[in-house]
Order: C-alpha cells, then sequence, then structure tokens
C-alpha cells in the first residue's frame, strides 16, 4: 500500500478504521496493516484497536467465523487451509477449531470434497485422469489425506 499520508492523527485514524471495519468483518493484522500504511503512530495502534473492540468494530470471533464460512462456501478450502490461512492472519486457538465445527457440516464437507473430485475429474484429459493429480489438488485446496484417500 502506498504511505502518501503524513502522520494521521488518533482520532482520525479511528474514524476511518471504523469505516474500515464497518465494511467488513476485519482481523487485528489487517486494521494494523491499514494504521501502518496511513503512519499511525506504533504507540498509538493498541489503544485505537482496544477502543475499536469496545465499539464492537472488530470482533476476532466474528471474524473467525465469517472467514470459515467465506472460504469454505465460495472458495471450497478445505479445513486444513483454512487453519494454515488463520495462522498467517496471526490468529490462533482454539476458537479456530470452534468456528470450523460450527460452521462446516461434515455431510456439506464431504458433498464438497465428491463435487471437486468429479469437477476436476472431468477437467482432466483422459490419459491424465490419474489419482495422484486428483491427490495433489485436493491436498492444495487443504483436504485432510485420509478423506482424499476414502473418497478418490
Amino acid at each position: 500500500m502506498p504511505s502518501f499520508y503524513k502522520n494521521m492523527s488518533c482520532e482520525k485514524a479511528l474514524e476511518k478504521a471504523k469505516r474500515y471495519c464497518s465494511f467488513q468483518e476485519r482481523c487485528i493484522l489487517d486494521v494494523e496493516n491499514r494504521f501502518r500504511a496511513w503512519n499511525v503512530k506504533k504507540e498509538d495502534w493498541d489503544s485505537l484497536i482496544d477502543k475499536l473492540m469496545e465499539q464492537n468494530f472488530l470482533n476476532e470471533k466474528r471474524y473467525i467465523e465469517a472467514f470459515v464460512r467465506g472460504k469454505f462456501l465460495i472458495k471450497k478450502w478445505g479445513k486444513i487451509k483454512i487453519k494454515a490461512e488463520l495462522n498467517h492472519k496471526k490468529i490462533y486457538g482454539k476458537e479456530i477449531d470452534e468456528a470450523i465445527d460450527n460452521e462446516i457440516e461434515e455431510d456439506e464437507y464431504f458433498k464438497t470434497i465428491k463435487n471437486l473430485i468429479v469437477k476436476k475429474k472431468a477437467l482432466l484429459n483422459e490419459s491424465d485422469k490419474s489419482k495422484e493429480k486428483l491427490y495433489r489438488y485436493l491436498l492444495s485446496k487443504g483436504y485432510e489425506q485420509e478423506l482424499i484417500f476414502k473418497f478418490i
């Protein structure tokens, strides 16, 4: 992001962050990156984040639930890739597992794996319809090895 702001004040940064967080769910790392782009003083970040959390503009649990739901339903990611991506955003803990359990139903998860296998098989050439390619594809989508072997 270009840094064309000159040391933004706390008040202005808080107002901009409120608008930024109300547009869609954000995590703390997203807000910190935005503060960095706005050239907000580093010592003000914690107080601004606390204010955003107090006013319910920023909520990690809500973010995790939305992230899990969106990545599974839209991008068809598996549980492993979802967890890895949340860890990449510096989000750790049991809340991830709880959100995955609550947001992803087992039947839907299995149905999604089956649909991905059918779609990928249709895209592969007759000579290329190897199980290895399907395996690598589903692994890259973040599905568990045991489930991949079970459905292939």
